[in-house]
């Protein structure tokens, strides 16, 4: 629980009142455009990373001029929560800088790295898929976490359970999210880590459906985090405040979350790092986490792409030169249903070397939704642990301009694994050692590169 909690909820009773379109039409986007003028913020579209640390600072300090300024505005009340300069650099100075989650064997500490470390990247790889089937939600799970390099997972939403549906806010969704529990805890058992982390419980919407869901100790301090993720464009509601309360009240690491959305209120992807920055601090004062996920996605849905990447990369750069939280961002792409889509194998590449070169300790829904998938985005994540940012975004330029074969069909799990062993069939495993190929052209190696 941060130790601004208190007083967020009880500014949210006595601050400035504003309408939330006007919020969100007139003061945001204001403020935001101003303060990219004044630190003369611009991005580069021919650059898929940010790499200059003298504007990754003035990104953080814009992002940090635009929480003081903008504040925080309370859905329920229709008032602004502000803090003040010291409030927020006190978080700053008392913050969190390692977090340990999954256990026993499975269990690793996510410390500050920077840009170029050898300490790879942890993977947390996407578990299941969105479906009502739970075998066929299990399958995929199990195909993922059999792989070594799998350090956790992010369960993927159930939409239901054969004829029952997810609805929020009833009794029904809290059993999908049970259901989606209990297949993860089985299936990593079968696969021999039981201690998998297991990120968050994707399937719930509501505060009710999370905390029934650790009540049931499927889900527990040692194996999960409880969201407690701002809302776009700067705003909260109690639900933020009750989760972050109960997260203390458990002993459960919270998950802060940031995922601005490009060219709606936000002009850009400069705008997005500086949104991320003042997000990650916002929570930082009313949570007290520590783990944080940062990504970006325009408002048509696409997840790649330089402005993208840009963006993620610049917030992650910003805070790990003047946060150093335990930072993660999102390592798939918007083709990961096509597990042979050759532009999906290229963007996860090039997710993973983004967290390398910007000072990421990790990915999350990393890969795609098949251990084949999760295996190359591990894989490549620890061969590129070490290039320097220059190297990173030059090997990422030559990926850009490669040649992609025509996206084929989506592929049913039993076309590609036999699912009486979880192995993959041959033509998956030619499809991944081609990219091996290519990518040991490209300068990357792995040991497993070379059977």
């Amino acid at each position: 629980m941060g130790k601004l909690l208190w007083e967020a909820i009880q500014r949210s009773t006595t601050g400035p009142m504003m309408t939330e379109e006007k919020f969100e039409t007139e003061l945001f986007p204001t403020v935001l455009g101003d303060l990219q003028k004044k630190y003369r913020i611009e991005f580069d579209p021919d650059e898929p990373a940010m790499i200059d640390p003298e504007l990754a600072d003035a990104i953080f300090e814009a992002g940090k001029e635009l929480l003081l300024e903008v504040g925080l505005l309370c859905k329920d009340t229709q008032r602004i929560i502000k803090f003040s300069q010291e409030e927020i650099e006190e978080a700053i100075l008392t913050a969190r800088h390692e977090v340990t989650v999954g256990h026993g064997r499975e269990a690793i500490t996510l410390s500050p790295r920077a840009p170029g470390d050898r300490q790879h990247p942890y993977c947390f790889n996407a578990a299941g898929i969105i479906t009502t089937d739970t075998q066929l939600y299990k399958q995929h799970a199990m195909t993922v976490m059999q792989e070594p390099t799998c350090d956790g997972v992010i369960p993927m939403p159930l939409f239901g359970i054969g004829g029952m549906k997810n609805i929020a806010g009833t009794p029904m969704q809290t059993q999908v999210c049970l259901t989606e529990a209990r297949i993860m805890n089985e299936a990593a058992a079968w696969a021999g880590k039981p201690g998998l982390f297991f990120g968050i419980p994707m399937t719930s919407t509501t505060p009710h459906t999370l905390i029934s869901t650790f009540a049931s100790g499927l889900y527990n301090r040692h194996n999960c985090t409880l969201p407690v993720q701002i809302l776009q464009d700067m705003r909260v509601d109690y639900d933020r405040f009750n989760l972050a309360f109960y997260a203390d009240q458990l002993g459960l690491e919270p998950w802060m979350s940031s995922s601005p959305t490009l060219y709606a209120y936000i002009t850009g992807p400069e705008q997005g790092a500086m949104q991320i920055i003042a997000h990650t601090l916002g929570m930082l004062a009313y949570s007290g986490g520590a783990l944080t996920q940062a990504m970006s996605v325009t408002v048509d849905g696409v997840y790649t792409g330089n402005d993208v990447t840009w963006c993620n990369s610049a917030a992650a750069l910003a805070a790990e030169r003047n946060l150093k939280l335990p930072w993660v961002c999102f390592g798939g792409t918007d083709s990961e249903t096509l597990p042979l889509c050759d532009e999906h194998w290229y963007g996860v590449a090039v997710a993973a070397i983004i967290a390398c070169i910007s000072g990421m300790e990790g990915t999350w829904l990393s890969g795609g939704h098949t251990g084949i998938e999760a295996r190359w985005v591990g894989e490549v994540s620890r061969a590129a642990a070490g290039l320097t940012p220059k190297e990173g975004v030059e090997i990422i330029k030559r990926i850009n301009a490669l040649e992609r074969a025509p996206a084929p069909p989506p592929v049913p799990l039993g076309e590609l694994y036999d699912l009486n062993t979880m192995r993959p069939n041959q033509l998956f495993l030619d499809h991944y050692r081609k990219f091996t190929r290519i990518f040991r052209d490209l300068g990357l190696d792995y040991p497993t590169w070379h059977y």
